[in-house]
Formats: structure tokens, C-alpha cells, sequence
């Protein structure tokens, strides 16, 4: 009885599955080009932040022209692929601490975690806090005591993103 229900569950996960990958395009993984580059490197005729995949990301979760917004932010961190995810850290030049973003996406392009910070509330943000945006997810925390918003890079993205979400 125990091995039929195993037998079961594997066979329907690996339906799902199968369904899922079959609904992805042959080029799924196209955005993992964008690992150890810039945010604002090109690479076929694209920024990250100027990918359609990463625009549909974004404002699906946060809004018409959050993608905008980050894309306008001119200083960034090399890209980090970690497992399936790209993590990317952006900021405004000569005012890193006042507004900032990072993102991470899948290599298909969709969304797993958003972070937003605008010390004056830009795209409709509440001033001042931290905005978390994921599956299940939408929160607004305080920022870290050092200030800055929203991580910098790969592992602070990952340390504070586990903290927002228990």
C-alpha cells in the first residue's frame, strides 16, 4: 500500500513536471547568459534589465514601470547565478543608499524574489522601507541599521530574503 501511494505521488509529480517543461520555450535558459556580467552589459541586443522576460518579471509583481524604474538605476554588481536563480543589485549613482533594487529571476524568467528601496517612495513605494516582492510574498520591512535598503550582492540578497520570509 505504502509503495502504491509512493508509485503515485512520483508518477504525478513527474507529470507536472513534464507539463511545465513542456510549456517553457527550447531557449529556457537564455537569461543564464547574463551570469558574471553587469546588469547593464548587452548581450544580444539586451540588458538584463531590459529583457522582456525580466520586464514581464517585474511589473507582473510590482507593477507597470517598476522595470523602468530599476533600469534607470546606473550602478550595479556582476550577475550571480546561484542553482537556477540570477541575482541582480542595482543602485542610482552617488546615491546608492537613497534607491536601490535587487532581483532574482529564474534563468526562464520568472520571478522568485524582488526588492525595492526608495528613500522618497518612488513607483509608488512607501518611503523609507523595504519593499519584498515574491510568490506568496508582498512586504514592507524596516531597512538594515547600516542603512542602504535593499542587498548589494548574491549573498546578502540570499541572508536577507531568508530572514523576510520566516
Amino acid at each position: 500500500m505504502k509503495l502504491s501511494k509512493l508509485a503515485s505521488l512520483l508518477c504525478l509529480f513527474c507529470s507536472t513536471s513534464l507539463a511545465q517543461a513542456a510549456d517553457l520555450p527550447a531557449s529556457a535558459d537564455e537569461l543564464s547568459v547574463y551570469a558574471g556580467k553587469y546588469p547593464f552589459d548587452v548581450v544580444d541586443g539586451f540588458s538584463f534589465f531590459e529583457h522582456p522576460k525580466v520586464i514581464a518579471a517585474i511589473d507582473a509583481a510590482a507593477g507597470p514601470g517598476t522595470a523602468d524604474w530599476i533600469e534607470d538605476l546606473d550602478v550595479g554588481t556582476p550577475i550571480k547565478l546561484q542553482e537556477d536563480g540570477l541575482i541582480a543589485a542595482v543602485c542610482e549613482a552617488h546615491n546608492c543608499g537613497g534607491n536601490n533594487a535587487a532581483v532574482a529571476v529564474s534563468a526562464s524568467g520568472r520571478l522568485i524574489a524582488l526588492c525595492l528601496f526608495s528613500k522618497s517612495g518612488d513607483v509608488g513605494m512607501v518611503a523609507g522601507q523595504v519593499h519584498w516582492i515574491g510568490l506568496n510574498l508582498d512586504r514592507y520591512v524596516e531597512p538594515p541599521e547600516d542603512g542602504g535598503g535593499c542587498p548589494r550582492d548574491a549573498d546578502e540578497f540570499l541572508e536577507a530574503y531568508t530572514r523576510v520570509i520566516h
